[in-house]
């Protein structure tokens, strides 16, 4: 995947709006350039997304998305994603989507809009993705990051009646150009599931879980509630893989 005038146009955007910080942005823009640590994965993504945590996702401003190109793909109350031009999506929470999310407290609780995590969308279910998949484990480890995989030997991921195969979570540290904010890759076709409910939360930072946290995350779920169309978007659902 390759940065694209659209893709420059909408992350600045997003900045002009305050939806991402000026040092969000720049973090986005850098999973684009030659020199960012996954850049082999990076090449073979077919999306990207963004995930915003908000303090009310009824208060988004639909209408300034769609005049920007901004699709609705599907969601529910607290939920939702949108497809932007060339491959850029973005994603809307205020319901728990995180086991950070369940540890936050009116005295810790981080102030709303800011970006939880970068996802890298592998979604071509062929051989050389997935063997770039499998390699973020190791570059990882080369790079001292934290990683926890979750999902995967039949075993999807859930989030909001959508599953995908498996993911790898990796976890830049602080005082790296990525300010500590999370990369999720995730390989496989996107795929609704409406009779499975709830969402499998994006594990803790293994630097601050027990040793063998780190070996697989999956389990800890929370309930969502019913998957809606969003009616009020005024605009047809479509998954795409």
């Amino acid at each position: 995947m390759k940065k694209t005038e659209s893709i420059a146009a909408t992350l600045a955007w997003f900045r002009d709006t305050g939806l991402i910080s000026a040092g969000e942005a720049r973090i986005v823009e850098s999973l684009f350039e030659p020199c960012f640590e996954f850049a082999p994965a990076m090449a073979l993504a077919d999306s990207i997304h963004i995930h915003i945590r908000v303090d009310d996702t009824d208060d988004l401003p639909v209408a300034a998305f769609r005049e920007r190109g901004g699709v609705f793909d599907h969601g529910q109350r607290g939920y939702v994603k949108y497809r932007f031009p060339d491959g850029v999506n973005a994603i809307f929470s205020s319901i728990p989507v995180a086991q950070d999310n369940l540890a936050e407290t009116p005295e810790n609780r981080r102030p709303r809009p800011h970006v939880d995590h970068l996802g890298i969308d592998l979604r071509r279910e062929q051989e050389p993705v997935k063997t770039g998949f499998d390699a973020v484990p190791d570059r990882a480890g080369e790079l001292g990051w934290g990683h926890i995989p979750q999902g995967g030997k039949g075993r999807p991921v859930y989030c909001c009646h959508i599953e995908v195969a498996e993911k790898h979570w990796v976890y830049p540290p602080e005082d790296t150009d990525h300010a500590g904010i999370p990369l999720e890759f995730a390989f496989g076709h996107l795929k609704t599931n409406a009779f499975k409910a709830g969402c499998d939360l994006r594990p803790s930072s293994p630097a601050g879980q027990r040793p063998d946290a780190t070996k697989e995350s999956g389990s800890a779920q929370v309930a969502s509630p019913p998957f809606m169309p969003a009616r009020a978007s005024g605009m047809r659902i479509e998954t795409h893989p």
